[in-house]
């Protein structure tokens, strides 16, 4: 198994996502000012999340799945958007619940949690950033 980079690890996974389109701009910690594009971007945190008596480590990684998208005074557009997070957020916990989790190589990934909902983090006229918190911990071999 590789050693690949967490953050691409997740941005696969994320990418099974089905409400996503086959088409969709998923980046790396970088989102642009046009609608729609996707990014995963690495949130700073202590590395450690847990510390067993015999010295071993499990491990977290805290990131933010977030999103540009249209943004206007109708309501239905920001009922859609946050709809799409909520759906986003009830397909990591059945994953989560099913085991289906990130490639993470020779790490083992041990679950991954949703910490906030979607929400509008930053807008203008037309356009607003959403985004959610996620944890993902894991055990190195």
């Amino acid at each position: 198994m590789s050693n690949r980079p967490i953050i691409e690890c997740i941005r696969d996974y994320i990418s099974a996502f089905p409400e996503l389109s086959e088409n969709c701009c998923l980046l790396i910690d970088y989102l642009g000012d046009k609608a729609v594009e996707y990014t995963v971007e690495a949130v700073p945190c202590d590395p450690v999340y847990k510390v067993y008596v015999d010295g071993e480590k499990v491990k977290q990684f805290l990131f933010l799945f977030a999103s540009r998208e249209f943004f206007e005074a109708d309501v239905n557009t920001c009922i859609e958007n946050l709809h799409f997070y909520e759906q986003f957020e009830d397909w990591i916990e059945k994953n989560n619940e099913d085991g289906i989790l990130p490639d993470l190589g020779d790490k083992v990934p041990v679950s991954l949690e949703v910490l906030t909902r979607g929400y509008v983090f930053s807008a203008d006229e037309e356009t607003a950033r959403y985004q959610i918190q996620l944890r993902l911990v894991y055990e190195e071999e």
